[in-house]
């Protein structure tokens, strides 16, 4: 049996797909901005930023007609590819030019710690994905 979302919920993805569409817009003129920090090899990671955007758009807008527990798990597995993507692109090309090494080295720091943290989180989505649709399967 499907299960659609709630208005409340319905509410929530509409806005969850708003807010990434207007960082989509953000991304695409953060060169234009003339952003200090920011360098033009900023292009060469801004396919992965809309993809992984673009897939949280869609995936909402499923979420407003199918809303069960072990497809939010799935989609989130999912998802959390595209967010790796995108910080490895920019932990790879690192578009930022900071006034001083310290800043450099945190950024470096954080996508790093990304880098690994994704691939777990991934793997507890697909634990907790596998366990719904079994839970599921047995009623």
């Amino acid at each position: 049996m499907e299960k659609q979302a709630s208005g409340g919920k319905k509410f929530g993805y509409v806005v969850s797909m708003l807010v990434n569409a207007a960082l989509i817009y953000a991304f695409n003129n953060l060169l234009t901005w003339n952003i200090p920090y920011l360098l033009p090899t900023f292009e060469g990671c801004l396919w992965a930023i809309r993809l992984s955007l673009s897939a949280t758009i869609f995936i909402n807008f499923i979420y407003i007609f199918f809303d069960e527990n072990w497809f939010h798990h799935l989609m989130q597995a999912i998802l959390n590819v595209f967010s790796w993507i995108s910080i490895y692109f920019l932990y790879t090309i690192f578009p930022f030019t900071f006034p001083a090494d310290l800043w450099t080295q945190i950024t470096k720091i954080a996508f790093l710690f990304l880098l690994v943290v994704i691939p777990i989180g991934t793997l507890v989505e697909l634990i907790q994905f596998f366990r719904k649709l079994n839970r599921r399967e047995e009623k």
